[in-house]
């Protein structure tokens, strides 16, 4: 050190450093800590765990499911089936005035709802897995004279089925 400058001038620093920290407040000397870390050692031991039955914590998660289901079926259920008509079972019969129409491949949604508006014919169902749709109307003078106009638009049904 005596022959390099920097070197003393790093050592001065560090004990500089060291001895600020010691005189800093809450700064504990080493026997205080072993003290502290004894007296943790000899403290009574704890248990790990909690060997308590666990049905208190378990009424109070099947509370919160209670609570939540009730809550469901107060605030959404209701609403689920709110229009009637929207949704149809498999098991319920389609309108009786309807049959099934294969468009061709290239028409759109557009054009066929085009095509079925002055028809006064809906779409209930479709397109099945083999491209129909089943078309229903209202009265059956309409499904009398959809199925002529259908029958004829070739440029975008492919066949009809009754």
């Amino acid at each position: 050190m005596a022959k390099d400058t920097s070197l003393a001038a790093e050592v001065d620093l560090m004990r500089s450093v060291r001895a600020e920290l010691s005189s800093a407040p809450g700064h504990e000397n080493a026997d205080a800590v072993w003290d502290r870390l004894s007296a943790e050692i000899d403290a009574e031991p704890q248990a790990a765990n909690d060997n308590r039955r666990p049905w208190r914590q378990t009424l109070k998660y099947a509370a919160v499911a209670v609570l939540a289901v009730a809550a469901w079926q107060v605030t959404v259920g209701p609403r689920i089936n709110q229009v009637p008509g929207e949704f149809r079972a498999a098991s319920e019969q389609p309108a009786a005035f309807a049959f099934q129409v294969k468009f061709v491949e290239s028409a759109t949604i557009g054009e066929i709802t085009a095509l079925l508006a002055p028809l006064g014919g809906t779409i209930t169902d479709g397109p099945s897995a083999l491209g129909l749709m089943r078309i229903s109307f209202a009265e059956a003078g309409l499904r009398e004279e959809a199925l002529d106009v259908l029958n004829n638009s070739g440029e975008l049904v492919e066949f009809v089925a009754e």
